[in-house]
């Protein structure tokens, strides 16, 4: 129960019926990371949607030098991976268990076959997951905005 009422908080579920979040639970696998473990690779296979029980996991990603830089740090209730829910590219960073984590892992294939056939369902998700990518282009861009405001700044004070 404690995983349904997870998932249902989820924006990517938000819109579905308790019954169609069970069934996404009940295909649901357990994993669990030590701390410092890796989760997944920049650039593997993306296959899976994580959604954090416990713990705490860090997304890296690695420059052109090859050094690698924390994005983000992502607590209990929140996901990463969902895009591979949708499309079979590489994964676009690490993820590493910052704690000892806990995590639900919803496999594409299986989530696919459970929307297969289900256009209400299908529906909802694709409405759900447009709606969290649109959100996430705005930050990003804000934040593109933002290093780019720093880095004209930063040229003004170098050329005085």
């Amino acid at each position: 129960m404690e995983d349904i009422k997870l998932l249902k908080q989820l924006p990517l579920f938000k819109d579905f019926k308790v019954t169609e979040v069970m069934n996404i639970a009940m295909v649901a696998e357990q994993e669990s990371f030590r701390a410092g473990e890796l989760i997944f690779k920049e650039g593997g296979t993306g296959d899976a949607l994580y959604v954090i029980k416990k713990g705490q996991v860090r997304v890296a990603k690695r420059d052109a030098s090859g050094e690698e830089h924390a994005l983000a740090l992502l607590k209990p209730g929140e996901y990463f991976g969902e895009i591979s829910l949708v499309d079979k590219s590489p994964r676009s960073a690490s993820v590493y268990a910052d704690k000892d984590t806990e995590l639900i892992k919803i496999k594409r294939t299986d989530f696919r076959n459970l929307i297969a056939g289900n256009k209400e369902i299908e529906r909802k998700f694709y409405k759900s997951f447009t709606e969290v990518l649109c959100e996430r282009l705005r930050v990003a861009n804000e934040n593109l905005t933002f290093s780019q405001e720093i880095n004209r700044m930063i040229r003004e004070v170098e050329n005085k």
